[in-house]
């Protein structure tokens, strides 16, 4: 029943804003009683909300307390009072805002005590350049496209992929692999975070393989976190250990972990001394 009525307060928001929708298209009430019936509509929306925003705060707060960083225990704020498409694509997009703002004020997202790997330099020129090609699209749009509309329209797409694309690029710098607490922490941006025990790390060594099509993929035991696509680390562990590649998605057994950082040799000394400290 706990399960029911939390899958229910999900979905709670939307139903109640499309009743709304449906009473002003179909004109099922007279004036005075679509007014009245709005207004109902309106205060149980408002508690909703209200509610909402406090089981947000509620789970957001329990996460930080287990240690979770900010876009981690975000994402289970969201997914507390949201329906799980919803909250993913919620979480994407505040994540990019987040990351932006944090980018601009300098603030690494890593927790305390933790020792950064940076990664993501040999994709960031690639980014930069997109960034640097908008005035071209910009001029290219103006010019080439008779429609004052259609104009409009592309012109605000093209200023959207432009935040989203300084966004990715905040996210990578800010987020960057950690090693601390007894864990090896793995990220792609605000996308994906992968935790893995110290204790179960048999060796670290430098080992490059490429040819991966995806931002993580799990084949034969091997979980591979590229950037581009390929790694340039490989970590073996002692025993398998369960990985859920995805939110939601069933965890896989995994023996080797493979990742990159910008700088190998010293992605592997941090890791050699924090598995020689546990």
């Amino acid at each position: 029943m706990r399960g029911f009525m939390t899958a229910a307060a999900r979905w709670a928001a939307p139903t109640v804003v499309l009743a709304q929708v449906c009473l002003v298209w179909t004109g099922v009430f007279s004036l005075g009683e679509a007014v009245a019936v709005g207004l109902l509509l309106e205060l149980l929306l408002a508690g909703i909300v209200i509610t909402e925003i406090a089981l947000a705060r509620r789970a957001f707060t329990a996460s930080r307390s287990r240690g979770a960083d900010g876009q981690e225990a975000l994402n289970h704020a969201l997914a507390a009072v949201l329906p799980a498409p919803v909250a993913k694509a919620m979480g994407m997009e505040f994540g990019l805002l987040r990351a932006l703002w944090r980018w601009a004020r300098r603030r690494t997202d890593a927790p305390d005590g933790h020792e950064a790997l940076p990664y993501g330099s040999a994709i960031k020129p690639i980014m930069w350049v997109m960034v640097a090609l908008v005035p071209l699209e910009v001029l290219a749009v103006e010019f080439l496209v008779p429609w004052p509309v259609a104009r409009i329209v592309l012109l605000v797409l093209s200023g959207y992929g432009t935040v989203w694309v300084l966004g990715f690029i905040a996210a990578l710098s800010i987020r960057p692999h950690t090693v601390g607490d007894g864990r090896m922490v793995l990220r792609f941006a605000h996308f994906t975070q992968i935790t893995i025990p110290l204790e179960l790390v048999a060796s670290v060594r430098e080992a490059r393989h490429g040819g991966y099509r995806r931002a993580v993929q799990i084949d034969d035991g091997v979980l591979a976190m590229p950037i581009g696509d390929s790694t340039t680390l490989s970590v073996t562990l002692r025993e398998p250990y369960p990985v859920a590649p995805k939110p939601g998605r069933p965890a896989q057994e995994v023996r080797e972990v493979r990742f990159a950082a910008d700088s190998t040799r010293d992605a592997v000394r941090v890791l050699t001394a924090h598995i020689a400290a546990e």
